[in-house]
């Protein structure tokens, strides 16, 4: 086979590696933000059938309470006509009703669930069927899932509801360990770095299609809701075709199967070349050292001190991830504008342009992540996320109890510049740590680790978000204040740079001395 031309390749970023990583990250990664926020424009619209259906339970055993005072307190609680004192109507609903605030919080927060025991699960997987079939395998639980969830309105449940949204987040939660895996070990070096920032790039891409469709005048209403829930398969059912055709990782075929002409052949199609004798030499080599090495199980990377301590190094910026207040955005993003005075419509639109600027900053870092580094680029998150987050209690402050006009035009803006500032970094970054800093026998038990630290922290957020909020207010993100500080610190002083270096490079730059 003749070298293909230099318009074709770019330095190893050919036609094929491009299209399989993007198809790839378009069906595990769109669907996991989309779902994140399918829920956020239609709250209103959620919440109120939620009540509709507890109204139905009350009404239809109401026979069962022998106290008239109490049959008449729930009645009134959940089937009497609300009239919002505000223009939060959904936020008064909410406070008023502690049992369909829990109900909620449950409906948004569960999906994490899912996804925690995906991210343990996702290793067995991986080791049995490799990367390219334990994504296929998810994708058939989604479409699951997601029936589930559309049904519910018809079974009159929000059980179902509920127990779907676990299922969808389970199969969409796997991409969080597979796809920067699959996509760590088809990327060559060089575009590791870029590469690895786009299913980031997906997931805005995500959120912002889920936005648009769950505009009241769109499918965000009283009959759109389910079918808005059902709309993230296209990019599934996209992917679900083309990647039978695609090959499985080449580091996957040689180092765990042990089939080297097939993994000669994966590299082939993905450089464009039969150029690819010293990257197969540099997997062999690997090979020949892990031949001496079993794979590290979960339980072996705790004990061993050099892996714990690199662990610590990846797990860390993921806690930022969350803990920032990005995930209480993400899942109440129209909630949060709307507590900061703007009405609902209004509130949804602030949250589609916020994932409008999400996604240019996401597609700034990809040029950013291989130029200026990785560690320099989380300090600056940091930096700015702290300062958006300080800005933002200050103005809500300002806003609910001095009652000034202008300051919640303050919050809006200090929003839109932390989701800018965690867009810089703590976004995309820990992703691609989770993937540099182990070898090919750790990196399945790392990654599960690190996505188990990523939904933990998700789940604790979200579920506990929206409890506190309602006695808290503003106040509620003082805790994020702290954690940014706090892991801001962390990464100053233990974060190292992997930014163009090898995987053995980042091995002996993190190993002590005398361990080398």
């Amino acid at each position: 086979m003749k070298r293909l031309p230099s318009w074709y390749r770019n330095d190893g970023l050919t036609v094929n590696l491009l299209f399989l990583v993007s198809v790839v990250t378009f069906g595990t990664w769109f669907p996991l933000a989309y779902n994140i926020v399918a829920l956020n424009g239609p709250q209103l619209v959620v919440v109120t059938w939620i009540r509709s259906v507890g109204c139905s339970r009350i009404s239809n055993t109401s026979s069962i309470f022998t106290d008239v005072n109490e049959t008449h307190s729930q009645w009134q609680l959940w089937c009497s006509e609300f009239i919002a004192e505000s223009g939060d109507e959904v936020g008064e609903m909410l406070a008023e009703n502690h049992t369909l605030n829990a109900v909620w919080a449950l409906t948004s927060a569960l999906f994490s669930l899912g996804g925690l025991i995906s991210a343990l699960t996702s290793g067995p997987l991986i080791h049995r069927y490799g990367l390219k079939i334990s994504i296929l395998i998810n994708a058939a639980i989604l479409v699951g899932g997601t029936g589930v969830c559309c049904l519910s309105p018809v079974a009159h449940s929000f059980e179902m509801l509920i127990v779907g949204r676990i299922i969808v987040g389970f199969a969409v939660g796997s991409g969080c360990v597979l796809t920067p895996m699959y996509t760590a070990e088809l990327t060559p070096v060089a575009l590791r770095g870029a590469l690895g920032t786009l299913p980031t790039t997906m997931f805005v891409l995500g959120m912002i299609a889920a936005t648009v469709m769950g505009l009241p005048f769109v499918l965000g209403n009283s009959w759109g809701w389910p079918i808005l829930l059902t709309l993230h398969l296209l990019p599934v059912g996209l992917m679900c075709v083309v990647l039978p055709f695609c090959p499985e990782s080449p580091r996957h075929l040689f180092l765990r199967r042990g089939e080297k002409v097939a993994a000669e052949q994966a590299l082939v199609w993905l450089r464009g070349t039969t150029d690819v004798q010293e990257e197969l030499a540099v997997i062999q080599e690997e090979a020949e050292k892990d031949s001496t090495r079993d794979r590290v199980s979960i339980v072996g990377l705790l004990r061993s001190p050099f892996l714990r301590s690199t662990l610590w190094l990846a797990a860390v910026p993921m806690t930022a991830l969350h803990f920032s207040g990005y995930s209480c955005l993400s899942f109440y993003s129209t909630a949060i504008f709307s507590a900061a005075g703007l009405t609902r419509l209004n509130s949804i639109y602030a949250s589609l342009g916020l994932w409008c600027i999400f996604l240019l900053v996401n597609l700034v870092s990809l040029t950013l992540v291989d130029r200026s580094g990785r560690r320099i680029l989380l300090l600056i998150s940091h930096a700015g996320t702290l300062i958006g987050l300080c800005f933002l209690v200050l103005t809500m402050a300002l806003t609910r109890h001095q009652g000034y006009e202008w300051t919640k035009y303050g919050s809006v803006a200090s929003i839109f510049f932390f989701i800018v500032s965690h867009g810089v970094a703590l976004f995309s970054v820990p992703w691609i740590l989770g993937a540099e800093l182990f070898t090919q026998e750790a990196r399945a038990a790392a990654m599960t680790l690190i996505s188990v630290v990523c939904w933990v922290t998700e789940l604790m957020a979200t579920l506990i978000f929206p409890l506190i909020i309602a006695a808290a207010q503003e106040y509620t993100f003082i805790i994020f204040i702290g954690f940014v500080a706090l892991t801001g610190l962390f990464t100053y002083w233990k974060v190292p740079e992997t930014k163009g270096k090898t995987i053995k490079q980042i091995q002996d730059l993190l190993r002590p001395p005398n361990c080398k």
